[in-house]
């Protein structure tokens, strides 16, 4: 089969017929490391060739810009490559989804999650089950008329990946390998690290506390000295008495006073740990028969200890022509992999959180137990240390205020929380050309997640002890079958290309789990529920979930100058009730290439000039439950997407004689109806002497009839109703510019970045509501801040002062947090600017690149940091971050943050106070890598290239410890505030590739 290719573009891209094909540049010509937009492409598809053209946006990643990528997933890697598609990481946890935004959010309680398609068919699984060695090509279909084909799962836009197959004619065997280190990517907030240096501080608050309950300072001093260890701290890691730790001469450390012990939570929780990978695969084709294979194994340590990820892949793509007319392919990945996860299931501010912990436990809590002298208690058994975990029975007999019973460094090492799971996702089709211009295609996909989840808590200390330990154990069977049936016709008539499909999708979804946990476990270790007694709970749910369609599309194309499509599909899908089921998506796009006209044909100035504009809608199915439902039969994996909306749900509950108890837990709406995103795009390329390329695009995505979890009131029982309330739109820019500076025989050096800017807005909402911490009204942009707002500190005496609003409308101050008025700010979650730069450049086979990302714009929630400087008696033995020392104190009245004493609760309470701007410039990767000359090579060996890469290198934000990349948007829960999340990994590896 021939294959005459037309390329305006590099990087052109068709989806037709369940399988996409790929345009490359001229030999030579250079392909530059950077995403380039897609044009048009002259295909012969199964005999037949015939002109067909994109005119939406679609941006393309090729294996050789995936090759040095050392992420679990190829797209956690683009993070600020791709214009208009923000890609940030949900965790550093290896394994780990990352969260990919299309030109803003497109819903508030249905899924902002794109689309994942491999090979042509919607992909159900995981795409951490797809070795990064395996992709030939990622594309992000921005627009409606790029990605209308996929109807309502399309709506949040699309990620196209394609696999590699066997290059025509060759045989071949790659080789690549990549080993490094792991480490903390982000250094940690600024906190206190010293015990001397916490024990002055608390020593302060005490004395604060003291004046402001009226106490002279001389006696609030005396109180301090005599009362910090007994009665509040209880630790003492010194070698002087309790009351002698404070000189109240100074109110610094006794300087006669010898630390006895410190140890460091974070150094022992966290360390350096190492990566591997190991690829092969292997390619042969011939006049009948293409086969790729390829096997994997990547282990990802983690630097937090007892996690990871390790995975081992197999995949097979055969493709064989039985006929000139008939040829059958399929293509199938296995993946089993085991992921280590100790943080996934405790939340931000629970104490088992090692991130939480880290930061808030006092530096003078240690992790084992001590003699008076400072030494370590040992077991007299094994002669190991012996745990302290902070309780009165234990070896030290002292009550640690501060997470009492409980030690997560020990409990990370006894517990297990371990995710296996085994993918298997197959693709197949036969393909036949029939009556010269017809071609049928039949495209049958299977996608398997076979999950078995451990999570042990053991019976030394911690949560669990106290019930003799804890074990669950949780198996899950998630599986997608889809049927693809594709009808196209294709005609040339002199300058006129035409090109029609008609076609018929159906995909299947079940997820069956169940989950049991049992306490009082008898052989310590053993993570099996027969290992345990006493029965906790016992839970499980069958999900089923039904898409139908029915799609076509025509393309016409005028002398390779005038380009026209037009989609249209209609889905069915079981979310709704059969009244509103069905729904009609439609796209239809535009182009016109100027420089294939006669006036600009050959210019050699102004190599390309295509204007484009489309225009498409599309249906939102995925709506999610509300993030604090209360679902028991749910509450192992979370709250996730509800496929029953319109139907009122309930949960059997036993009651103390375990008689059944009926319990309504979610109100169905049956009126519920597809959220509809409408999206508008304009935009023109630009090419400079073939070698600047300028890509401007204008975008508008509004969303109708969006679809909102609205609170009820308590008094209902139930407290959300799913409903389409309003609608809301993205309008913005996006600008795309790459160069080759320097293009020369052994010399290239390329350039290139991309920004896209958008503002947000609700533009119709019946009525506004508060959910945590924004107000959501029309003409205001989704997710602004509505709170109290800071008006400073009482000199007089540290009061946190607030504003609020008289009777007569006049803004006063208060120190009555209770009293103070909730503003609606100017300040959203949503950022104005987003994007990347790089550059990449190569000398007679050395070759350098360098990636950076940035965000400007945005402000987010530092709940991080105000759970630092906490105020009230309910964080006793937490630690500071230093900014304590800016703190009102009887000494330092002219301080720019309020008192922080036992007796205020609310100076630190949630205001504007802790907005902070989540502008940050990151070094996403970089690397140098040589490619040995043919002189060099052994005999069969076609090309090695050795280099070293790096990943999150260096991130520059607002404040020393957050990272803005973690903080959620159009998430289900926790949107746009700092979290105790598991930091961002740094990677830097060696790497070899060997072709033969």
């Amino acid at each position: 089969m021939n294959v005459k290719l037309r390329v305006l573009s590099a990087g052109a891209l068709f989806f037709i017929g369940g399988q996409t094909l790929l345009a490359q540049k001229k030999a030579n010509d250079t392909i530059p490391q950077k995403t380039k937009e897609l044009d048009e492409v002259v295909v012969v598809a199964y005999g037949t060739q015939k002109k067909q053209s994109i005119t939406g946006s679609i941006t393309t990643i090729n294996a050789k810009q995936l090759q040095d990528a050392q992420a679990s997933n190829a797209v956690q890697s683009l993070t600020g490559k791709v214009g208009g598609v923000q890609i940030s990481a949900n965790s550093g946890q290896p394994g780990d989804p990352p969260q990919v935004r299309f030109r803003g959010i497109g819903s508030l309680s249905s899924s902002n999650n794109p689309l994942y398609v491999v090979d042509g068919v919607p992909f159900n699984g995981n795409i951490n089950a797809i070795s990064n060695q395996d992709i030939e090509t990622i594309s992000f279909l921005k627009d409606a008329s790029a990605n209308a084909l996929y109807g309502s799962r399309g709506a949040n836009g699309v990620v196209l990946i394609t696999t590699k197959k066997a290059k025509k004619g060759k045989f071949a065997v790659t080789f690549d390998t990549k080993f490094g280190v792991n480490s903390r990517a982000v250094k940690e907030y600024e906190m206190i690290t010293d015990p001397g240096t916490y024990y002055e501080t608390f020593y302060n608050r005490l004395v604060t506390t003291g004046v402001h309950n009226g106490m002279t300072m001389g006696n609030a001093i005396t109180n301090a000295v005599n009362t910090m260890i007994p009665d509040w701290l209880v630790y003492n890691n010194y070698n002087v008495a309790d009351n002698k730790i404070i000189d109240p001469a100074t109110g610094r450390i006794n300087p006669n006073a010898k630390l006895l012990y410190n140890d460091d939570w974070h150094k022992n929780l966290f360390k350096d740990r190492t990566r591997q990978e190991y690829n092969i695969n292997i390619s042969n084709s011939s006049e009948k028969n293409d086969t790729y294979l390829s096997f994997g194994y990547l282990n990802d340590e983690g630097y937090v200890i007892n996690s990871g990820f390790s995975r081992y892949t197999a995949r097979l793509n055969n493709e064989l022509r039985l006929t000139d007319n008939i040829k059958v392919g399929v293509n199938v990945n296995y993946a089993r992999s085991e992921q280590k996860a100790p943080v996934q299931q405790a939340s931000s501010t629970q104490y088992s959180n090692l991130f939480s912990w880290a930061r808030n436990i006092a530096p003078i809590y240690p992790i084992w137990a001590r003699n008076s002298n400072g030494s370590f208690m040992l077991d007299p058994l094994s002669g190991e240390r012996i745990f302290d975990f902070g309780n009165a029975t234990g070896p030290m007999g002292l009550a640690r205020p501060y997470g009492g019973n409980l030690n997560p460094y020990a409990s990370t090492l006894l517990d297990m929380q371990r995710n296996s799971e085994d993918n298997l996702s197959g693709r197949a089709f036969v393909s036949i050309n029939f009556l010269k211009d017809f071609n049928f295609t039949y495209n049958l996909g299977y996608d398997l997640v076979s999950g078995y989840y451990t999570s042990y808590a053991n019976t030394i200390g911690g949560d669990a002890a106290g019930y003799g330990g804890s074990l669950t154990n949780a198996t899950t069977n998630d599986y997608t079958i889809t049927n693809q049936q594709l009808l196209n016709w294709n005609k040339t008539l002199g300058k006129h290309n035409i090109s029609a499909m008609i076609g018929h999708e159906t995909s299947d979804f079940t997820s069956k789990m169940l989950a049991g946990t049992k306490n009082n476990i008898a052989i310590p270790g053993l993570p099996v529920l027969n290992n345990a007694t006493k029965f906790a709970s016992l839970n499980g749910y069958n999900d089923l979930y039904r898409v139908e369609g029915f799609l076509s599309r025509v393309n016409y194309n005028y002398d390779n100058k005038y380009f026209i499509n037009a989609s249209f599909r209609r889905d069915g899908s079981s979310v709704f009730s059969p009244d509103n089921r069905w729904g009609n998506f439609f796209g239809f796009g535009g182009a016109w290439v100027a420089t294939n006209e006669s006036f600009l044909n050959g210019n050699k100035i102004l190599t390309n000039l295509k204007f484009k504009a489309s225009y498409g809608e599309q249906g939102n199915d995925n709506i999610l439950y509300p993030g604090n439902v209360n679902l028991n039969n749910r509450g192992y994996f979370g709250y996730a997407r509800n496929y029953h909306a319109d139907q009122t749900q309930y949960e059997v509950v036993p009651d103390a004689a375990g008689n059944i108890t009926i319990k309504e837990v979610y109100v169905g709406n049956p009126d519920l109806k597809w959220e509809v995103s409408k999206n508008f795009n304009v935009g023109a390329e630009l090419s400079l002497f073939n070698r600047l390329n300028i890509d401007v695009q204008y975008f508008q995505r509004s969303v109708s009839d969006m679809i909102y979890n609205r609170p009820l009131k308590p008094s209902n029982g139930v407290r959300f109703l799913s409903e389409n309330i309003g609608d809301m739109k993205n309008t913005g820019v996006e600008v795309s510019i790459d160069g080759d500076v320097i293009q020369t025989e052994d010399f290239k050096w390329n350039l290139f970045a991309n920004i896209t800017t958008y503002k947000n807005e609700v533009t119709r909402l019946p009525n506004s509501f508060v959910s945590g911490l924004f107000k959501f009204q029309e003409g205001s942009a989704a997710y602004t801040y509505y709170l109290r707002q800071f008006a400073g500190v009482d000199k007089t005496n540290g009061d946190a002062l607030w504003y609020k609003d008289d009777a007569n409308g006049n803004r006063v101050t208060t120190n009555d947090y209770t009293t103070a008025t909730l503003y609606l700010s100017d300040k959203t979650l949503n950022p104005k600017a987003y994007g990347g730069f790089g550059t990449s450049l190569s000398y007679k086979g050395i070759n350098l690149s360098a990636n950076f990302a940035f965000q400007f714009g945005g402000y987010m929630f530092d709940s991080v940091y105000q759970a630092m400087l906490p105020s009230g008696e309910d964080n006793i033995g937490q630690n500071y971050h230093v900014d304590v020392n800016k703190t009102w104190t009887p000494t330092n009245t002219d301080a720019q943050l309020p008192a922080l004493d036992l007796s205020r609760p609310n100076q630190m309470a949630a205001s504007d106070l802790f907005l902070i701007k989540s502008d940050y410039i990151s070094l996403q990767d970089a690397s140098i890598s040589y490619d040995f000359g043919k002189d060099w090579l052994p005999e069969g060996v076609s090309g090695i290239r050795f280099g070293v890469y790096g990943s999150n290198l260096a991130l520059w934000s607002k404040r020393k410890g957050m990272d803005p990349r973690l903080t959620r948007i159009g998430a289900s829960g926790n949107n746009g505030v700092s979290l105790n999340n598991y930091g961002v990994v740094r990677s830097i590896s060696l790497g070899l590739t060997v072709k033969f």
